[in-house]
């Protein structure tokens, strides 16, 4: 990809870290300050069209989707778009989706609750009271990752949900919102950008943008079946074990492999 193309994306994300009220400072970043990358599609998979997803995750061995507005937690093949299993959870805007091994915890949008489930097939184990709101989520040394649409990642304990600390996402010194949903593997953060083709990679400890990967070959590829703007790209999850890096968007008829290569 033409390098400047590149730096202009960066541009852009840097703009966005600022809202869209105005008022940000452009700043172009250079080869130095992070890495870029291109998610080449590997396969393509079935996804359902009515799943509005906000979180996806491998758990024991099993693919989970989390969807929004009548929220559910549904178990997912890669033969059928039909989910193998599905819990739904009514009027609850069900959001990220995270795993520590042996239990599931779901966010939940405005409605202050995060869902702990276990088991196979999950059963709910317990709902637990959080203030602000649920974007993404993931697992990262113990703690809870969760993004909140703003540029701060909170960390909490699983069992309690308890703040633990704050991480500002930063490109260049400029915060980064619109953070959306969060896999956390190999090293960093995976974040969706709301209404982006472009995938963040952070590191954990100092929220710093070490990575930018460019998904838009994904957008490409189901764009003439998309007519609503808030199909947009969100979901990313890597098998354990395997490396492996699925991604999909909210009501999208395919979810992807993809194998990320590095920018000449």
């Amino acid at each position: 990809m033409n390098p400047t193309a590149w730096l202009s994306a960066l541009g852009v994300l840097v703009m966005m870290g600022n809202g869209c009220g105005g008022g940000a400072v452009h700043r172009r970043a250079t080869e130095s300050t992070l890495t870029r990358k291109v998610a080449h599609i590997v396969r393509e998979y079935p996804h359902s069209t009515e799943a509005f997803t906000q979180g996806l995750v491998f758990h024991q061995g099993r693919l989970f989707e989390s969807t929004g507005h009548q929220g559910t937690l549904r178990e997912i093949s890669l033969d059928s778009a039909t989910p193998l299993w599905m819990e739904r959870l009514g009027d609850i805007f069900a959001e990220g989706l995270a795993t520590d091994g042996e239990r599931l915890y779901q966010l939940t949008w405005t409605e202050g609750q995060l869902f702990t489930w276990s088991g196979l097939p999950p059963t709910r184990l317990r709902t637990t009271r959080y203030a602000g709101e649920g974007w993404g989520l993931c697992y990262w040394q113990g703690k809870l990752v969760r993004s909140d649409g703003s540029s701060t990642l909170t960390f909490h304990a699983p069992d309690t949900f308890e703040p633990l600390g704050t991480v500002e996402v930063t490109l260049n010194g400029q915060p980064q919102d619109q953070l959306n949903e969060l896999e956390c593997a190999n090293g960093v953060i995976y974040a969706n950008v709301w209404h982006s083709s472009y995938v963040l990679e952070i590191d954990p400890t100092t929220g710093h943008v070490v990575g930018l990967i460019d998904a838009s070959a994904l957008v490409r590829a189901v764009g003439p079946q998309i007519n609503r703007p808030d199909a947009v790209l969100n979901g990313i999850a890597v098998e354990p074990g395997t490396g492996r890096m699925l991604m999909t968007g909210k009501l999208w008829p395919k979810l992807f492999e993809v194998r990320l290569d590095p920018v000449d």
